[in-house]
């Protein structure tokens, strides 16, 4: 009986019937969540190839709406600058890089057309890594979409299509440097009443590197400081800035600076207006006058501190004129005058320099005078020599000077004179001078004299009153000859 009821219950399993609990092991209830689970499941497995149709249908229903609404299209996006990578491998071979061409490049960029029109030079990122060149010197240039960019999201699909050039042509030249003398350019004019004197750049001098080309193209090195309406002296930092000989700085992305910045100090004076006076100096030549005298400018303007300015007003250069016999004219340096004779103290705001300054020198007329050894006194004659006059004719004495002066004049008012100071006996032809007052220009004549030693004399009374000299020749020793 035992065995046909198992066999009955093994029936039933086959059949998938339910079979008779057994009261001894105890009944487990299934979860809801697997209940819940297995008719998800269920659901699924009933027209599954239906279901994914539909599932296909819809996303290309939704592709269609979408590109209708915001359809993809191609933009030109141009002039994305291309920044160069690891040029140091260049560097260390002694070589510096200059681009041909690649310093830029023209995107044709795929985007849904409310970004397309929308997208920006700045929204991209255009390198050139040097480790990837070429032995002809060009290195690829690879494109991405900026991480700053507000279209870098996952959800937005932007496609780089090409790009014009691709690849950045270099030219490889030798590395070098050379040191820059620093100079100050004003941008201004001081405010009225005051100059700017002076401009210090510190350091003076700058090191710049760069391929032989660029360096050999540097003409000057220049900071510009701001100088407009300014009272006072001021120090303030200036950017340095090359230029070549036609003006046109020079792109500092092909040169490097050993210093960029560099102090300067302004300093800025008060100025003050004073007279510009000439006087002469030297006499012109013999028979001529200097009859007048012009300069311009007539005024200068000088700076210098407050307190040295109250004490000038005018300015006195000297101007020679020695043996001129024409008129005469020359240029005068107004600055060095002003170095020389104020030690530095003031300084020339005039853009002109030189003063022109012309003498008008004209022949004076002339009156000749003959002249008798005894108009002619001696002066420096030495004790115990007597001096004879051996030119025994008159002499002539030429004399220039106004005519109203010349009118004047006597031999006599002529005080003529040789001067035979330190003479020693013998024969001489010696200049004669003039000590006249007037207002003349006497030529020196010049006449013979002879000096010898003065010869005693002995003074005899023959009781008549007169006394008469005789030689002392020794003759009359006791006194009879004399008698």
């Amino acid at each position: 009986m035992s065995e046909i009821i198992f066999l009955d219950e093994k029936r039933k399993k086959q059949r998938g019937m339910p079979q008779k609990e057994d009261p001894k092991e105890p009944q487990k209830k299934p979860s809801r969540m697997r209940g819940y689970l297995t008719r998800v499941l269920g659901f699924l497995r009933k027209n599954l190839q239906w279901k994914l149709l539909s599932l296909l249908l819809a996303v290309l229903v939704w592709v269609t709406i979408m590109n209708i609404d915001d359809p993809y299209i191609t933009v030109t996006v141009p002039d994305v600058p291309v920044s160069s990578l690891n040029e140091s491998v260049l560097q260390e071979r002694g070589k510096i890089s200059e681009i041909e061409s690649g310093k830029t490049v023209t995107l044709k960029v795929h985007a849904p057309s409310s970004i397309a029109e929308k997208l920006t030079a700045q929204d991209f990122l255009a390198v050139a890594d040097y480790r990837q060149m070429s032995l002809v010197y060009s290195v690829p240039i690879q494109v991405s979409v900026r991480k700053n960019s507000p279209y870098n999201k996952e959800d937005i699909d932007i496609t780089i299509e090409s790009k014009e050039p691709e690849v950045m042509v270099l030219t490889l030249e030798n590395y070098t440097s050379d040191t820059f003398r620093v100079d100050i350019q004003p941008r201004g004019e001081a405010a009225e009443g005051y100059y700017v004197s002076d401009m210090v750049v510190k350091p003076n001098l700058v090191q710049i590197s760069g391929s032989e080309k660029q360096i050999q193209r540097i003409e000057r090195v220049v900071v510009e400081v701001a100088t407009g309406q300014v009272k006072k002296s001021f120090e303030r930092s200036a950017v340095i800035h090359a230029y070549d000989k036609n003006g046109y700085e020079i792109d500092e992305s092909t040169i490097t600076f050993d210093t960029k910045e560099v102090d300067v100090e302004v300093t800025v004076l008060p100025t003050k207006k004073i007279l510009l006076l000439i006087t002469t100096q030297g006499e012109p030549a013999y028979g001529y006058e200097c009859t007048n005298i012009q300069h311009v400018p007539t005024e200068i303007m000088i700076a210098g501190k407050a307190e040295d300015l109250t004490d000038i007003y005018s300015m006195t250069i000297p101007f020679d004129i020695a043996m001129q016999s024409k008129d005469y004219g020359a240029k005068i340096n107004i600055e060095t005058y002003l170095e020389e004779y104020y030690g530095g103290k003031y300084v020339l705001v005039d853009e002109e320099k030189y003063v022109t300054v012309t003498a008008y020198i004209e022949r004076l007329p002339s009156r000749d005078f003959k002249i008798k050894s005894t108009d002619i006194s001696v002066v420096g004659l030495t004790e115990g020599y007597d001096l004879i006059f051996t030119t025994k004719n008159d002499i002539n004495i030429k004399v220039f000077g106004r005519q109203e002066e010349l009118d004047k004049l006597t031999p006599q008012t002529l005080k003529l004179y040789v001067d035979v100071t330190d003479y020693e006996p013998g024969s001489y032809y010696v200049s004669v001078n003039s000590a006249t007052d007037a207002f003349v220009t006497v030529s020196h004549g010049t006449i013979g004299i002879a000096i010898e030693e003065a010869v005693d004399t002995l003074v005899v009374d023959d009781g008549s009153g007169s006394m008469d000299a005789l030689p002392d020749d020794g003759a009359g020793q006791d006194g009879q000859e004399a008698e």
